[in-house]
């Protein structure tokens, strides 16, 4: 093969191009070198028959060369898939600090791929187009983080409906993680890379060694690898789009509009520092009497900003203890509401001190065997084990609306006594109650993940035939995680400590239940705790006391007697048995145009999850139970056999403008233990005129059946913030049209949920056992350019549409998006509305029942393409031999997202395109320049604009004041890599990620770049 091809097509891989187009560009070269030598063909991912990849594929698949991976300075592959436009919903394992992907436990440290944004559940992730265990319990999804990045051959990505070729998780299509074998490597292969932020932080450090080689004459491979990945934490304080300086959501008034310069007709704006004045870090301090009870809650929440006074003293009613000074409750540098400010002393709703990127180690270790037994019988083991240790930081660690105060508490400061000293000589009998958020440094929240998987693969494989191959395997996987909550609040304690008074007889501050183990404590009106003594039995001399007068009090001894370390714990394990045939009909009978392909067999597969909280959080005794969180033991299981068949039929060949035309069938019948048997099945086929160009079209129907959590998941506490109401004045003009008439059913004009409710309304969400599995149907039908002569040699173009429609769609809606369907719809009666429930009076949200529920639809439709060139560069300069350019882009235009909430009613929809996340356009280009052992690279990243975070289309619509600003605008990210070969053994490498040091857009943290910012790579491979 020519040195020309060879440089082809190394560089097509590293461009990330799609698999069938570097293998169109080299396919003459590589079908005479395999009709040579080893005569071998292979599986590629969307189909089970063995193929000769350099001359067809069964549909389109994207595939990202390992050695495109290993110089992306990427550890986190995450991060570096979901750049391709397909996989742009994707969540990297570093965004899991502030991003949220809906599972049971904690999502702390996994990496989620998410194929055309319709969920995670619906992207199958394979291992050597096998079966993965996965990561979070109650899924069917995997964590990426196991995967080993430094043993990868390639990611092939089929986007496309392909579960009656791989099961029911494969509605939006696969991912393909293929791993390299023994003979691909040369002895020791030894990679180190680190990596740093052009601001001095989030340091990356890489260090993979692995090896393979071939024994016993070769009729053995073994691989065996290891590496570890350690990344530096981030703080909120560390990034100025971050912390105070991340802009929130918020409603618009003149004060606002005229401190941001925007329009003041809009209804709702992102502000900076935005707070939460109804609680304070400080403490409010609400002062009142027996004739007009205090309420820090009520005086702030109901009120206008102003601050009243109390008694002859004008005294605020409303204070801080800020650094040993009593001073007056700052309600907002800006006041909206009370639960809306800038600045100001109320609580910050993105803390400097919450972590953007947690701090991570990981280690995965590798071993891979085959070895032929005998002739046409091969035993072959993969193993794994994989372990990741991640950290995080959060700001709230309970919180509390008037917490009642007694007169004797010795904490009270000496300027709040002298002021109750005065109201009692005005002859005002004072009571004091205390909003408080605990934010005390000593007692901060600090959730650790750790997760073990263990996967083991152990099989037969060979041929019966000349023309049938087999293979016979057991697939056993098991995940256990264990995540700790490091300072979490015991309520009766808390409430027990806070109960504090003096001991007569020592002169100590002690608690009143060591004096009085019949004196319970005085609770908060909310969230309000179970009374009583439930974790230890007063007079005991276990409690000590808690002074909640000022920032950063609670601490020592009261400290650790509240605040104690809780565990969760989560077990997955899957089984798989497999036993498949591949083979075609040549033995048999040839078709005009080749035998027919085939490949069938039978997959049992037994999936269980269990989660375990911890039982302090069961009992409901931690501040967690009282208020959100997973609180009740859960998990479930299922078991699926199934039966497969696929074939692909040469129909014409070799003929005056039809070099090739063959169809496509699958079929795929599966019986499961929780809803029964359901049937998928695809049709396809591909048509060449001519060597140089190709169309290709498939048509398929798929089935998914609901997984363990979306089944069997508890009714856990949830909540919603009191300002999420579609029927408040800044919501009530958006959605549909007929918003504003269903909430006049619901309550009066002018209606503000803020008069009524807390900080968070307190309901259910969970699993739903009633659910019925979804059906999709897939279209995709598109063609390949690819001359292999004249001027256009070298270019391939490749274009797909595809349409998708999920019919019974399973989703798990937030309590917003409930309550906001329950108006949007025609009318009132419909399923929605009964989720929901109001006060009869007022109408303001009093609970609601969350989770999970089949909607009526899901809809999108785009075309995918791919463009690549690569040439030799003219001579200059005298030099004959100027290397080689590649150029490629990558692209996806969507037409249409489309969410029908109501199966009921398929004339009401949301249309989600446009929306944050889902951009009309996502272009990705990529430029390569070799010469000799030196390359230099450049990609780019398009996104056109799209939707703020929390703003619809519909409430564009239908109120072009909605907000302002509204839209992200167009955003181009920059990546620069270079690479050096310096020697046979010793390979150089190192670039720049986001080189311009592009900003998350307003309001966000991961689009259109992370939060990491500029960052610099380096790094070496060695084969020693």
């Amino acid at each position: 093969m020519s040195e020309k091809w060879n440089r082809r097509i190394a560089k097509c891989a590293l461009l990330g191009g799609t698999f069938l187009s570097c293998a169109l560009v080299a396919g003459s070269a590589i079908a005479q070198e395999i009709d040579v030598a080893t005569d071998d063909r292979i599986i590629v991912t969307g189909s089970r028959i063995l193929t000769d990849a350099a001359t067809s594929a069964p549909s389109p698949v994207l595939s990202i060369g390992g050695d495109d991976i290993a110089t992306s300075g990427k550890t986190d592959i995450t991060q570096l898939l979901r750049e391709t436009p397909s996989l742009q919903g994707s969540l990297p394992a570093n965004f899991s600090a502030f991003n949220v992907a809906d599972t049971e436990d904690s999502d702390l440290g996994i990496g989620f791929l998410n194929l055309r944004s319709l969920g995670i559940e619906r992207t199958l992730v394979l291992q050597n187009g096998r079966r993965h265990v996965s990561g979070s319990a109650g899924q069917s999804s995997v964590d990426i983080n196991t995967i080993p990045v430094s043993m990868l051959d390639r990611v092939e990505v089929l986007t496309g409906g392909a579960s009656s070729i791989y099961g029911a998780d494969a509605v939006s299509g696969v991912v393909n993680f293929i791993l390299r074998d023994g003979g691909d490597y040369d002895g020791l292969e030894v990679r180190a890379q680190g990596g740093i932020t052009g601001k001095g932080d989030a340091e990356d450090a890489f260090l993979s060694v692995a090896t393979g080689f071939e024994f016993d004459g070769g009729r053995g491979s073994t691989v065996v690898g290891v590496e570890y990945t350690r990344t530096k934490a981030v703080f909120g304080s560390d990034r100025s789009f971050a912390g105070s300086g991340l802009r929130t959501f918020a409603p618009n008034n003149a004060a606002v509009a005229a401190f941001l310069g925007i329009d003041p007709n809009a209804d709702n704006t992102f502000v900076p520092d935005y707070r939460l004045p109804i609680s304070s870090r400080f403490g409010i301090i609400a002062l009142g009497d027996t004739v007009n009870p205090p309420s820090a809650f009520g005086t702030v929440g109901f009120g206008d900003g102003s601050v009243p006074t109390i008694g002859s003293a004008n005294i605020p009613v409303v204070q801080v203890f800020d650094n040993g000074t009593l001073r007056q409750f700052n309600t907002g540098d800006i006041f909206i509401d009370g639960f809306d400010a800038i600045g100001g002393d109320g609580i910050a709703a993105s803390p400097d001190v919450e972590l953007l990127l947690p701090k991570t180690s990981r280690i995965v270790l590798n071993a891979n065997t085959k070895y032929e037994i005998a002739d046409r019988i091969s035993f072959f083991v993969e193993s794994k084990f994989a372990f990741t240790d991640t950290f995080d930081s959060v700001q709230v660690n309970g919180f509390n609306d008037d917490i009642p105060i007694a007169l004797d508490n010795p904490f009270i400061p000496a300027a709040l006594q002298t002021q109750i000293a005065s109201l009692q000589a005005d002859g005002l009998t004072p009571l004091i109650v205390m909003s408080r958020d605990t934010l005390d440094n000593d007692v901060r929240p600090l959730p650790n993940a750790e997760r073990t998987t263990f996967r083991i693969v152990g099989g037969f494989m060979g041929d019966l035939t000349d023309t049938i191959s087999y293979e016979l395997s057991f697939n056993y996987g098991r995940t256990s995680a264990i995540t700790r909550n490091v300072n979490t609040r015991l309520e009766d304690r808390f409430f027990a400590a806070v109960d504090a008074v003096t001991d007569p007889a020592t002169g100590n501050i002690v608690c009143r239940s060591d004096l009085d183990p019949n004196a319970e404590p005085p609770l908060s009106p909310f969230p309000q705790p179970r009374s009583g003594f439930n974790t230890f039995d007063p007079g005991d001399g276990q409690c000590a006391p808690i002074n909640l007068f000022g920032e950063n009090m609670i601490t020592g001894a009261g400290a650790e007697f509240a605040f104690v370390d809780t565990i969760s714990r989560t077990v997955l394990t899957q089984e798989v048995l497999l036993a498949s045939l591949a083979g075609d009909s040549s033995a048999l009978f040839e078709l005009p145009a080749g035998p027919i392909g085939w490949a069938g067999g039978f997959e049992y597969r037994r999936e269980k999850s269990n989660f375990t909280p911890d039982p302090l959080n069961t009992a409901g005794l931690t501040f967690g139970s009282v208020s959100a969180g997973p609180t009740l033991p859960s998990g479930g299981q299922f078991s699926v056999y199934e039966g497969f068949f696929e074939a692909k039929i040469p129909l014409l060949g070799d003929m005056q403008l039809v070099e090739f035309l063959e169809a496509t069938g699958s079929v795929r019948i599966s019986d499961y233990s929780t809803i029964g048997t359901t049937t998928t099945w695809a049709v396809g086929g591909r048509y060449g005129p001519t060597d140089w160009l190709t169309f290709r079209g498939t048509y398929s129907k798929a089935v998914r059946s609901p997984n363990i959590g979306e089944l069997f998941s508890p009714q856990n506490p949830a909540t919603i913030g009191a300002t999420q109401d579609p029927c408040n004045p800044q919501f009530i003009n958006a959605g549909t049209s007929f918003r504003a008439a269903n909430c006049a059913m619901f309550v009066a004009p002018g209606f503000n949920s803020t008069t009524f409710n807390s900080a968070f309304v307190s309901g259910l969400a969970g699993g739903n056992p009633n659910l019925n599995e979804e059906q999709a149907t897939t279209i995709t039908a598109g063609f390949v350019f690819n001359p292999t002569d004249g001027p256009l040699d070298g270019l391939t173009v490749i274009a797909d549409f595809y349409d998708i429609k999920i019919v019974n769609a399973i989703d798990s809606l937030s309590a917003f998006n409930i309550a906001q369907a329950c108006v949007d719809l025609p009318d009132i009666n419909n399923q929605f509305c009964d989720q929901i429930f109001r006060d009869p009076t007022d109408g303001f949200i009093t609970g609601f029942v969350s989770g999970q529920i089949n909607l009526g639809s899901l809809e999108t439709r785009g075309v995918d393409w791919s463009v690549s060139y690569a040439f030799d560069v003219p001579q200059m300069a005298g030099r004959a031999d100027m290397g080689t350019l590649s150029l490629s882009s990558v692209g996806t235009r969507f037409f249409r997202f489309n969410e029908f909430q109501d199966p009921t009613d398929l004339s009401v929809f949301e249309d989600r395109l446009g929306a944050f996340g889902r951009p009309e356009w996502i272009v990705n280009f990529r430029a390569n320049w070799q010469l000799d052992d030196f390359s230099i690279g450049w990609a780019g990243r398009f996104a056109s604009s799209q939707l703020l975070p929390g703003i619809d289309n519909s409430d564009i619509a239908t109120n072009p004041n909605f907000s302002d600003p509204f839209s992200t605008g167009t955003a181009f990210v920059h990546d620069i890599t270079m690479d050096y070969q310096i020697s046979d053994r010793i390979n150089i490498y190192g670039g720049v990620n986001n080189i311009l040091d592009r900003d998350p857009f307003v309001g966000t943290l991961s689009r259109p770049a992370g939060p990491r910012g500029r960052f610099f790579f380096i790094g070496v491979q060695a084969n020693l």
